[in-house]
């Protein structure tokens, strides 16, 4: 009894130990085969910080677990994280590590994840990470003894997961937050029972601006019948809460060759309509659960069908509200006589034959009724709309039946408004089958909300017709900023039904404008920054994106602008916005001491980096503040700074814009010519370290008469054609370049000043070397030498001199020379 003890003690002894001893054994193993197989099917930037091996957490699997695992994008997602987990877990097989047939996965854990999907303008998604066929052959037929990863799961957990969609090209946006969420079943054999369970407080999405869910509550607990020989999924027992809402969905849905085949019918029978107004965030963000409502709701939909790519299934959702009303018990008053009859339907085949149908939309908000109608056909191939809006919206009155916090509102909205017809009739200019009439107005509209500008429109009138929309008697006010708006825009409808080109004019005139105030400071959405030197498209906040579909001629008439450190002053011009481009027509402007007038483009459409291409006249601008307030002249001409004066010329530029707004240097092309009647070098350093060398000091502060300077902006650097600069006596030739180091590469001549040793030397070589805080100022003394020696010589020649004193002459007008330019031999 006792050896058999010993002998079972002796064998759990070596299974411990085994089970401690082998996740070493084969770390090495796994690890290598996690980065083969990543790099071998990506082109990403993939790795982690930590690799664990566990024999007992799943025993007889043995668990692999990645901490600290990212995967980053390459090109123009170089600094884009598409996945970043705390903790990713794999169940492995023990067995299938034994030999080449492959490695089982059965169980994956998800902890700490967060995931960024993102499309851009351009159409460009970040997780296209997979290498190309060609790739992916080019490693197989080198690693075909290398084993398969097979996905055998039976369990999937998620903790904490944060998955983002945002697809700029569609204009959508989606997002689940803090995701828990359990999937079980066999997904290794042909048909399995899966087990759903999944939870997050945050559900988002939106689209073209618009927000159907914003941090929606959903809760998930559903069982599929998965047929994966037939993959079709068939649902059973399930529920959906949504908010307030709890519903549950039956029916079915197959993947084939062509599409998706389905069945599926939406069962509410638990909605009323307190639940319904859980969807809208506004009302269930405030005291829900205080709401007072009364009167029915019914919510159904379903589809049967198939649906592909050009093939809709049949479908109908409707929303059906009679005689509710809902009230804050704290609050005044309330929103009643609602009434909701909301359709949209299609028979199945083509998506052209959706229909949309509210009719009616009703309600009463603190005394004042509201009326809407609208029906929507053939919305792809010909929008055939009819709408109809009438009543009044005090927003005064929305505090007594909405509870606001850190906001004030007033004003009124009247609406009176009739459209009837097909977009058609507009295309083809059939105004007279059209019907439009009506109008909007807005009085005394004032906004107060903290942290923000005070929203002061005092009225606006927007008056329809069937040829074009009037907007006329409008002022707004943002803070300190004003704006008064006169304008007459055609294709409204095209541009509202399909996004067609809207066209118009519009009048701007304004007191005060701070473009800075307008500029996006949204953070919460991910950025993608392009490097500089590609011309993916800019993403960051700071991008003033042109939309592709307006087409305007602008006449601007603004008495102040404020963008980024520049002050315009008496703005007037012409700006024609058309194709995602702004030409302007003899813009002009004060600013910087003096005035501009500019004519070219800035482009910025999407899917493209902002550009600019515009010349500029320019008079009496001061050196100091174009320093102060133009970027670009501080990396390219530093030496603005310490110059006093003002400059005239022209400058024409050819820049791409960065995400910030300003150019990206190095593919800067330009050029122009500057001139200067009065200009002070006072403090210019080189100009000093010439003064030192003559042993000149009155050189340091003096002014030079009119300068004239050619200039060529190129690669980085800007080159300047020779030109003269007089210093009292002395006459500078110069002509080189300087570049965004702050080098300065410069050659020239000096010519002395008549009278003494000067006039006989005539010219000297000189360099400017070094940077704009610490200029190296050079004489050629090669060249010295030889005008001594030949100034010496002639005159030697005048006084036939014998040889000794032929080399005393030259040595003496040597030694002048180099006193001169304090220097020694």
């Amino acid at each position: 009894m006792k050896k058999a003890l010993k002998i079972a003690g002796i064998t759990l002894g070596v299974i411990l130990v085994l089970l401690l001893v082998l996740p070493f054994a084969f770390q090495g193993k796994i690890e290598k085969i996690v980065k083969q197989e990543g790099n071998k099917m990506l082109n990403a930037q993939f790795d982690f910080g930590a690799l664990d091996i566990s024999l007992l957490r799943n025993f007889p699997s043995a668990s692999v677990t990645l901490e600290d695992f990212y995967l980053k994008g390459v090109g123009a997602f170089a600094n884009d994280t598409l996945v970043q987990a705390g903790e990713l877990t794999a169940a492995i097989n023990l067995f299938s590590l034994f030999g080449n047939s492959g490695y089982d996965i059965s169980k994956i854990i998800i902890e700490d994840t967060q995931v960024k999907a993102i499309v851009l303008e351009n159409g460009q998604p970040n997780w296209d990470v997979m290498k190309t066929s060609a790739e992916t052959d080019t490693v197989e037929s080198t690693s075909a003894e290398s084993s398969p990863i097979r996905i055998k799961l039976k369990k999937l957990s998620i903790n904490n997961l944060s998955v983002s969609y945002d697809d700029r090209q569609a204009g959508m946006y989606a997002a689940i937050d803090k995701l828990k969420a359990k999937c079980a079943g066999d997904f290794g054999s042909e048909r399995t029972i899966v087990d759903l369970e999944m939870e997050t407080p945050s559900l988002t999405y939106r689209t073209g601006g618009v927000p159907f869910l914003n941090h929606a509550a959903l809760k998930t607990d559903m069982n599929v019948d998965a047929d994966f020989v037939n993959n079709k999924f068939t649902l059973q027992d399930n529920s959906i809460s949504l908010n307030a809402i709890r519903l549950n969905i039956d029916g079915w849905a197959a993947m084939k060759d062509n599409g998706i085949d389905m069945d599926v019918k939406l069962n509410t029978n638990e909605v009323g309509f307190k639940e319904l107004l859980s969807l809208i965030p506004a009302i269930y963000a405030k005291d829900f659960q205080d709401l007072k409502t009364d009167g029915k709701a019914s919510l159904t939909a379903f589809a049967k069908g198939t649906l592909s790519q050009d093939k809709m299934p049949q479908f109908e959702a409707a929303l059906h509200v009679e005689n509710a009303m809902f009230r804050y018990p704290s609050l005044p008053a309330g929103v009643e006589d609602i009434n909701i009859a909301a359709i949209v339907k299609n028979p199945g085949g083509n998506i052209d034959a959706t229909e949309v149908n509210i009719s009616p939309f009703n309600f009463t908000l603190a005394g004042n009724p509201f009326s809407l109608k609208a029906i929507v056909k053939t919305p792809v191939s010909d929008p055939d709309l009819q709408a109809t809006a009438k009543g009044t919206l005090d927003l005064g009155k929305i505090k007594d039946v909405y509870p606001l916090e850190d906001m004030t509102l007033s004003g009124t909205i009247q609406a009176d408004m009739n459209l009837a017809g097909r977009l058609s009739y507009i295309e083809q200019a059939q105004y007279d089958k059209m019907q439009a009439e009506g109008n909007i107005r807005l009085n005394g509209m004032k906004l107060n909300m903290k942290d923000i500008p005070t929203v002061d429109i005092r009225r606006s009138t927007f008056t329809f017709s069937p040829r074009y929309l009037q907007l006329s008697e409008t002022t707004v006010n943002v803070g300190d900023n004003d704006l008064t708006l006169d304008s007459r825009f055609e294709n409204y409808l095209g541009y509202a039904l399909k996004g067609s080109t809207l066209k118009g004019t519009l009048n701007i005139n304004s007191n005060h404008i701070n473009l800075n105030d307008f500029m996006s400071t949204d953070t919460t959405a991910t950025q993608v920054q392009a490097p500089a030197d590609t011309t993916a498209a800019a993403t960051s906040a700071g991008v003033i994106r042109i939309p592709e579909n307006i087409d305007f001629n602008m006449q601007a008439n603004l008495k102040e602008v404020l963008f980024d450190k520049m002050t315009l002053e008496n703005v007037n011009g012409t700006l024609l916005v058309k194709n995602g481009t702004i030409d302007m027509r003899n813009l002009s402007f004060g600013t910087m001491g003096g005035s501009i007038t500019a004519n070219g483009s800035y482009s910025a459409p999407k899917a493209s980096q902002p550009h600019l291409n515009a010349g500029f006249d320019l008079k009496d601008i001061a050196f100091a503040k174009a320093y102060q307030e133009l970027g670009l002249v501080q990396q390219l001409a530093p030496i603005f700074e310490g110059l006093k004066g003002n400059f005239s010329g022209n400058l024409r530029i050819d820049a791409p814009l960065d995400a910030n707004m300003s150019p990206v240097m190095q593919k800067v092309q330009g050029s122009g010519k500057l001139s200067t009647k009065d200009l002070s070098l006072s403090g210019v350093k080189f100009i000093d370290q010439v003064a030192d060398i003559v042993k000149k000091p009155s050189m340091k502060d003096i002014n030079v008469k009119d300068l004239d300077l050619g200039f060529e902006i190129k690669d980085g650097r800007v080159n300047t054609q020779p030109f003269d600069l007089k210093l009292g006596d002395y006459t500078m030739n110069l002509s080189g370049s300087t570049g965004l180091d702050q080098t300065i590469d410069y050659r020239g001549k000096i010519t002395l000043p008549s009278g003494g040793i000067g006039s006989k030397l005539g010219t000297v070589d000189m360099t400017i070397g070094g940077t704009f805080t610490s200029p190296k100022v050079g004489i050629d003394m090669a060249s010295l030498a030889k005008n001594a020696a030949e100034q010496a010589l002639k005159g030697i020649i005048g006084n036939q001199s014998d040889e000794g004193e032929e080399s005393g002459e030259k040595k003496s007008v040597l030694d002048k020379a180099l006193d001169l330019f304090k220097k020694k031999k």
